[in-house]
């Protein structure tokens, strides 16, 4: 068994095993056998059945998926087109914008945000306080580098809402990862 669910084995057997470390908790009542290594296609696994079809994972939750993060966010941040339809007790908060057309599609059917569009968009709805070090980690690891971070802002209309905000965080972000002369 590569994921356990809480509901498939029960809540009390679910916590006896967290308890005695014989599983690690991935998302909320899903674990993974502590010998099962962790991994971004174990992650999309885990994350699929939070994630409505139709929509885009984005922000800090596609980050956790992509492996650049150690736990998952508690708020989780989707995007699909405008107009989409907000399934009852959706456990992402939903938007609409260009990310809706930019999802990578794994192989658990999760529709994922590249890392670059995942970046912007947290810097965009998340808290600064968890965005910012995300993203500037992600620059000076060299898991992104500036040029996509800056392209896949250029995606965003400029004349929109909040951009000239995004704006400002997103260069903020290419400065500090930027080795100064």
């Amino acid at each position: 068994m590569i994921l356990l669910r809480a509901d498939e084995v029960g809540r009390l057997a679910y916590a006896r095993l967290a308890r005695d470390h014989a599983i690690a908790p991935l998302t909320p009542g899903t674990a993974r056998p502590i010998d099962v290594p962790d991994s971004p296609g174990l992650r999309a696994l885990a994350a699929a059945p939070r994630v409505p079809g139709h929509v885009v994972l984005t922000g800090l939750a596609a980050l956790w998926v992509h492996g650049w993060l150690t736990a998952p966010p508690l708020a989780w941040h989707a995007v699909g087109l405008r107009g989409l339809y907000r399934p009852p007790g959706a456990l992402v908060m939903l938007h609409s914008g260009v990310t809706a057309r930019l999802g990578i599609r794994t192989p658990s059917g999760l529709a994922l945000a590249p890392p670059p569009r995942a970046c912007v968009d947290a810097l965009r709805w998340e808290d600064p306080g968890d965005a910012l070090p995300a993203a500037v980690r992600g620059l000076r690891e060299g898991r992104i580098v500036p040029a996509d971070l800056l392209a896949a802002l250029a995606c965003d209309p400029a004349n929109g809402a909040g951009f000239a905000r995004l704006d400002s965080l997103v260069r903020a972000v290419v400065g500090a990862a930027t080795p100064q002369k």
